[in-house]
């Protein structure tokens, strides 16, 4: 009998989901700016439980499959891509709770981004970082899950297009006999809060970029409202015309980005359907607008989800800690590479940065 944990640093909150076996054990949503001020609440809600077997730790960009224990202040920049100390601990206090997991000797793992995977071509990871963090596979393994038991196949004759719409950000990851072959991350999707890529002659203009930018200049900012919720945006949509272009400007990224995606495939037939996930994939204003705009042969579903509280994102995670510990989803874990996931989000880095003075500056 395994006791797994889940986390989704979500940014607008972190969730908790834990199994035993396949009866749910936790499922917790805390606010991420009450997290931020008190980091151990994080520790009490996994020590909540008792005893666990293992944690899928919140992992940000990512590492290969690494133990808890072993982590490194240079591991943990790599998952934050902060860096001041000070900083790394605002941004959803990720840092400073991996840091009392890692003192508190509670068995967990980091786990990969997408970039990591063996399974996603060099050849696509050229001159890209985020190409989804690891929360990202967390949740396509959430949407394995639900293809296999929906259409009864294995973990190998899994084949969606995922489209994760978070608080924040939104990504889009290609998924082919059950393997993630490709993803556009939440930083270059326009997303709720997130601008998506930046225009190389803009980010020339605007000279010094830090991580500030790269979390405005989305859909809130571009409807002038940046406080409101995904629903209350949606719902002003219907009468305000600055916040409807915001919304159609938004769809239309996410579009190219799905149309753009599909051709990672190695048939269009592999494209059994769009799988929603996400806060914003429950509005029915952007499933609407989603359905609508994308026409490629394979249906727009809602991607399932086992919990009432948390995240899919959490959940994934969940089943990612029961496989490796050779649990009920073992073969969808097996089957993703998890294990042979390799590298830095630094390789194949081709625009030149000083990436030596980065790498010495951390040890």
């Amino acid at each position: 009998m395994y006791k797994v944990i889940g986390i989704d640093p979500g940014s607008l909150s972190w969730d908790f989901f834990g199994l035993e076996n396949n009866e749910i054990i936790l499922d917790a949503s805390i606010p991420t700016k009450e997290l931020m001020k008190e980091p151990h609440k994080a520790i009490s809600i996994i020590k909540s439980i008792g005893n666990v077997d293992l944690i899928v730790a919140p992992s940000g960009f990512g590492l290969p499959l690494k133990n808890i224990k072993d982590i490194t202040e240079k591991d943990i920049f790599f998952t934050l891509l902060k860096f001041d100390k000070k900083e790394k601990d605002k941004l959803i206090g990720l840092g400073e709770v991996l840091r009392l997991i890692k003192e508190e000797n509670i068995p967990g793992v980091i786990v990969p981004g997408v970039k990591h995977l063996p399974t996603v071509p060099r050849y696509r990871k050229i001159n890209r970082i985020d190409l989804g963090t690891a929360d990202k596979l967390c949740t396509a393994v959430t949407g394995i899950r639900d293809q296999m038991e929906r259409l009864n196949i294995g973990p190998e004759k899994s084949n969606f297009i995922m489209v994760e719409i978070g608080y924040g950000f939104t990504a889009v990851l290609a998924i082919e006999n059950g393997q993630i072959i490709d993803g556009i991350g939440g930083s270059n999707i326009m997303g709720f809060r997130a601008c998506g890529s930046l225009d190389g002659e803009l980010a020339y203009l605007i000279k010094h970029i830090k991580k500030e930018n790269i979390y405005k200049g989305g859909v809130s900012f571009i409807a002038g409202f940046e406080d409101l919720s995904l629903k209350e945006i949606t719902l002003l949509a219907e009468k305000d015309e600055q916040t409807k272009m915001a919304l159609n400007a938004y769809i239309s990224d996410v579009t190219k980005a799905v149309y753009g995606i599909s051709s990672s495939f190695s048939s269009k037939d592999k494209i059994y359907e769009i799988l929603l996930a996400g806060r914003g994939s429950e509005l029915q204003y952007i499933k609407d607008k989603i359905i609508s705009s994308i026409s490629i042969g394979a249906p727009v579903k809602l991607m399932n989800s086992y919990s009432r509280l948390s995240k899919r994102a959490a959940q994934g995670a969940a089943f990612i800690a029961n496989g490796l510990l050779g649990g009920e989803f073992e073969p969808i874990i097996n089957n993703l590479k998890i294990k042979e996931a390799k590298g830095s989000i630094l390789d194949d880095i081709f625009i030149p940065f000083d990436k030596e003075k980065l790498l010495s500056d951390l040890n």
